[in-house]
């Protein structure tokens, strides 16, 4: 059992590979099993700094124009414009 974000209660861990709790079989064979929880002691921490996080990635988006930029380049077809767009959104992301 982990207490995950936004959650209250604690709940059953599940292997990220399968989606089955972990405790009902061998998970050996499963790719991408392990999921980090923060412990009781340090959920309201972790929760503040999500938190924050998200903020700060709304700010910067909202700067950066990011939901305008992204419409736009999916309603663009094929062709140098959204070829020019797209970089400039991938650069921002990986900032």
């Amino acid at each position: 059992m982990a207490f995950r974000r936004g959650e209250e209660q604690p709940s059953v861990c599940l292997c990220r590979g399968c989606r089955l709790p972990l405790a009902d079989r061998d998970h050996a064979r499963c790719q991408n099993r392990v999921e980090v929880v923060a412990c009781p002691e340090h959920r309201d921490e972790e929760r503040r700094r999500m938190e924050d996080a998200k903020r700060e990635y709304e700010r910067r988006a909202a700067e950066f124009g990011f939901d305008g930029k992204w419409a736009r380049m999916k309603a663009l077809p094929d062709g140098p414009e959204k070829h020019g767009l797209a970089p400039e959104i991938v650069e921002w992301l990986f900032r």
